[in-house]
């Protein structure tokens, strides 16, 4: 217990209640952290291999944005969509990569081709650590939580994959805590983050329910730059390619299938054999339920909390969501605590045991990987749960406010 105190500042009671919801959320963090250490330790050569050239790069999703940093540079930046012509340069473990961004992805590839793959990964690692700890201490949190946000929300998976996620989870973070005090970096992040929208789909709703004109403004002109400049750069026909490419048989398989790491709403549906047509209207009704509940948050909640709403409902609308996705669950769970302290037990064993199934997924891969697509089924129910609970919370005990590092809108606005 001592060894435990000096590890963790935040240790003593009343601090736990008053941060992170109690002391049985941050046991079940802690020995998700541990867990997830050591499975890193485990896959660390992989982690750590820096080829020099893409051809033995390994199967992480930085590979395909080097590849299609290649081609846009080359010349052949409508090729990108074309399964068989963006493969042609990727090795056979990598034959089943396909790029699926938007075209306006594409100017901020377009010096990952200039230096060779072994620095970009590093590179990339190095941001992915940053982006980690970030998200924390945008929601105020210190060093000591960071850490252990950091080393508790699939970071095997995160490390492994190499995936974008993290760094658009993290802009929009930044850009929903900042929509009003710094509307140009905060719209600006959201246009950066449109690159990959499946997370931010009810950002423009909340934006609007705070009267966050200038950030929204300012993320609609950095989007249309950024689309402007990729024609510019690569012509139309990049867009045309990226247009029909929803219609080729590849995305449709990529569509309908349920992948066993994939927690979504759409892949949960897909496990239920549910057909696609009907697949598509229940997503669908998801989103404009989600943003039902995100206009008609009350104004008079604190604005962390609403932030935390937002994020928590942004997992189970979201198209696809895979454990390199899970701090967007665990932001959101971070900004509730922020201003709901000492959570019943039951929720806090909720939301703990969902915020682990990253973890879990890792063990059942070695252990019983027969189980996975179930596992991910009961891990969207999980996800759905945690918002639930909370809104209960806050519906029978008064949220508080706290001094974060971010202006309260409404505040904001006055000074404007």
């Amino acid at each position: 217990m001592s060894s435990a105190r000096s590890l963790l500042p935040f240790w003593h009671s009343k601090t736990v209640k008053n941060t992170l919801g109690g002391p049985a959320l941050l046991w079940l963090l802690i020995i998700s952290a541990l867990g997830t250490l050591q499975a890193l330790w485990t896959v660390r050569s992989a982690v750590f291999d820096f080829p020099r050239t893409l051809k033995d790069a390994r199967v992480e999703d930085l590979s395909a944005f080097h590849r299609a940093s290649e081609m846009s540079n080359a010349g052949s930046a409508a090729d990108v969509y074309d399964p068989e012509l963006f493969r042609d340069g990727l090795s056979e473990r990598l034959s089943d990569l396909i790029f699926l961004n938007p075209p306006h992805a594409l100017p901020l590839f377009h010096v990952f081709s200039w230096m060779d793959f072994a620095t970009l990964k590093i590179i990339v690692l190095g941001m992915t650590l940053i982006a980690l700890f970030a998200i924390p201490r945008l929601a105020g949190f210190n060093l000591a939580v960071s850490a252990l946000f950091a080393a508790s929300v699939g970071t095997v998976q995160i490390l492994l994959r190499l995936n974008l996620s993290i760094f658009i989870i993290t802009l929009i973070v930044f850009a929903l805590v900042h929509a009003k005090q710094r509307p140009i970096l905060a719209g600006l992040s959201l246009a950066v983050a449109t690159i990959k929208p499946q997370y931010g789909l009810l950002v423009p709703f909340f934006l609007v329910s705070i009267g966050a004109w200038r950030c929204i403004g300012w993320a609609t002109l950095g989007t249309l730059v950024l689309t402007g400049l990729s024609l510019a750069l690569y012509g139309p026909d990049v867009l045309l390619s990226y247009m029909s490419s929803f219609t080729t048989p590849l995305y449709q398989a990529y569509a309908l299938t349920a992948l066993e790491w994939d927690t979504s709403l759409r892949s949960f549906l897909g496990r239920m054999h549910v057909d696609m047509g009907l697949r598509a209207a229940l997503v669908f009704a998801a989103i404009i339920l989600g943003v039902i509940c995100t206009l008609r948050l009350p104004s008079r909640l604190p604005y962390e909390l609403r932030i935390g709403f937002v994020l928590l409902l942004s997992t189970i609308v979201a198209p696809s969501f895979l454990y390199y996705s899970w701090p967007l669950f665990a932001a959101g769970v971070l900004f509730v605590a922020r201003s709901m302290p000492d959570w019943p037990m039951e929720l806090q064993f909720l939301a703990g045991i969902t915020w682990m199934q990253p973890f879990v997924y890792v063990l059942l891969l070695s252990i019983w990987p027969s189980t996975l697509g179930t596992h991910a089924t009961l891990v969207f129910l999980l996800v759905a749960a945690v918002p639930a609970g909370l809104f209960l919370l806050v519906r029978y005990r008064q949220p508080r406010h706290t001094q974060l590092p971010l202006a309260a809108p409404e505040a904001a606005h006055s000074r404007a």
